[in-house]
Formats: structure tokens, C-alpha cells, sequence
């Protein structure tokens, strides 16, 4: 009698639930095509299990709090109330000929600006700290890992969420600043596009803090560097900072400083006007291919240096 042997499986047959490869050697060029054209469907299919992420960590951030949800709307106060005092008072900075109605201008430019970055600073350091963090969970062979910083993110969208809406319900409700209108349309379209900028950089620096733990405390200093880079509590106009007219070609390049810009404008009404660079349809001409270039730098990475995580972590 002949003894069947079941030859074994070749590398390429090893595929895991998540639909994504796994096995002992890196994946192709096509392999990682294929991964990012399939990224939506597979987003799709776990959507319960990044709800139930996103819920996680929601919960995490609010539990045993006495204020709960009121607390991502304090940091941005804080810097508020810091840089507000330091460049109003101290460094006597002021947005220039505004009618009365808009003197609120400087104080809803810096919060609006410290609530967004809060939002995108939180996301990106959970997305880079997300696959050690549940390297329990990682270790299933076909657990898909790259929905960990994808909930990280999320969880900063929803951060900043809290805050524009608190914001527009305050300029809804009160005479703070000019009501928002038709603009608020872009809104789907800019946190999609936020999304894909933080989560590619979060696929990034997820995978490498894996092998390089150094990367937490990196990501921590970087930025920093990058918020004082970025128009978040100084405004991009030669009108109000005049030494600032030959850098202003570099501001440009800056695709946080359009992520910010559009929020702005689609919550500010486009007010006041020399306080902006452009338009938000231009602004988010600038930071699409920005954001989609780095979701797929981001994920290819990702994908590339995925096989070995379960050893790393």
C-alpha cells in the first residue's frame, strides 16, 4: 500500500482570513497592488471588528472620567488659552482692520487650529504604538493587523469631530463667530482625505516601531517640530506676519497646512479673507496627492514588513 503524502503548501497558497498574504517571504510588487486595491473591501468586511476597536478605545479614553467626552475639548482649550495669551497679550499679535463682528477672528482661528492638530497628533501616535500595544492580537496569524492604526486614526477623526462640533454649534447659537453654510458640504470629502494622509503615515510608523522602539519618542519630537511648521497657531499671511512673505512658497508645500486651511474655511465661512492662501477646492487640490500617495507608501510598507511581526511583538 502506497502512503498519500499532502504535499505541502506552497508559499504563495498561504493566505490568511483577512484575504491578505501571509508566509515566509516578502510579497511582490503585485501582491502589494493587489493588497491596496483590496483595502476597501477588506475594511468592509472587518467593519464590525473596527467598530468594536474604535468603541475600545473610545471607552479607554472615557472611563472612570467625570467629565467623559468634555475632555478632548480641553487640550485644545489649554493651547488655546496658552498661545492665545502668549501671542496677544505678550507678543501683542493681531489680525489687522477687522470689523467689529470679526474680533473673535484670532481666538476661533487658534482653537480651531489646536483642535484639529490635537485630533491628527492623537491618531498618528496611537497608529504608531498600535501594533505593539496588541501584539496578542497580531500574533494570529490571519488577524488583520493593519486595522489597528486604521482604529487609531478613526479615534482621532472622532476626537476632532468633538471639537467641530462644538464649534459650530456655538457659531449656530451664539454671535462668536459667522454661522457655517454651504461650506460645511466639504466636510465628507476633507476627513476622508485626512484619513488617508494619517493612516498611511500611521501603516508607516506602525510597522516600524516594531523593529525600532525608538520610534514612539521619535514620532513625539517630529511632531512637534512639524505643528510649530504649520499654520496652527500663526497665521500664513504676509498682511499679519510680514517677515513671513518669502517663506510663504514653502508654506505651500506643507499638506498639513491645506488639511487645516480647508477645515477652516468650510468652518470659518472664509473669513476673515487674508487670513487663507486659497480656496478650499484649491487646498484640497494640493493635498490629494499627498494623501493618497502616502496611504500607499504607507501601506506597502506595512504589507512588506507585515510577515514579520508576529516574532517582533
Amino acid at each position: 500500500m502506497v502512503e498519500q503524502r499532502t504535499p505541502p503548501a506552497s508559499p504563495r497558497t498561504l493566505v490568511g482570513v483577512a484575504g491578505e498574504w501571509v508566509g515566509a517571504r516578502g510579497p511582490t510588487a503585485a501582491e502589494i497592488l493587489a493588497g491596496l486595491v483590496r483595502f476597501p473591501a477588506l475594511v468592509w468586511r472587518w467593519r464590525d471588528l473596527v467598530r468594536a476597536e474604535l468603541g475600545r478605545d473610545l471607552r479607554a479614553r472615557f472611563h472612570g472620567t467625570v467629565l467623559g467626552p468634555a475632555w478632548p475639548l480641553l487640550q485644545p482649550l489649554l493651547f488655546f488659552a496658552v498661545w492665545g495669551f502668549l501671542f496677544t497679550r505678550l507678543f501683542a499679535f493681531r489680525m489687522p482692520d477687522l470689523p467689529a463682528s470679526q474680533g473673535a477672528a484670532l481666538g476661533v482661528y487658534m482653537f480651531l487650529g489646536a483642535t484639529l492638530w490635537t485630533g491628527i497628533a492623537e491618531g498618528l501616535s496611537r497608529a504608531t504604538t498600535s501594533i505593539v500595544d496588541q501584539g496578542h492580537l497580531v500574533r494570529r496569524q490571519a488577524f488583520p493587523a493593519e486595522l489597528l492604526p486604521l482604529s487609531a486614526v478613526l479615534s482621532g477623526l472622532v476626537q476632532t469631530g468633538f471639537g467641530v462640533l462644538a464649534f459650530a454649534a456655538l457659531a449656530l447659537l451664539t454671535p462668536v463667530w459667522i454661522a457655517p453654510g454651504a461650506a460645511l458640504a466639504w466636510i465628507p470629502l476633507i476627513a476622508l482625505l485626512q484619513v488617508l494622509l494619517t493612516l498611511g503615515l500611521g501603516l508607516f510608523l506602525a510597522a516600524l516601531h516594531v523593529s525600532l522602539r525608538d520610534t514612539r519618542n521619535a514620532v513625539g519630537i517630529l511632531l512637534t517640530v512639524a505643528m510649530l511648521a504649520t499654520p496652527v497657531f500663526w497665521v500664513p499671511s504676509a498682511e499679519v506676519l510680514p517677515s513671513l512673505a518669502a517663506w510663504l512658497p514653502w508654506v505651500e508645500l506643507n499638506p498639513l497646512h491645506h488639511l487645516l486651511q480647508a477645515w477652516r474655511l468650510a468652518l470659518m465661512s472664509g473669513e476673515p479673507a487674508f487670513g487663507f492662501t486659497g480656496t478650499i477646492a484649491s487646498s484640497l487640490a494640493r493635498l490629494a496627492p499627498w494623501a493618497v500617495a502616502c496611504f500607499a507608501l504607507g501601506y506597502a510598507s506595512f504589507l512588506a514588513a507585515r510577515r514579520g511581526f508576529a516574532d517582533e511583538v
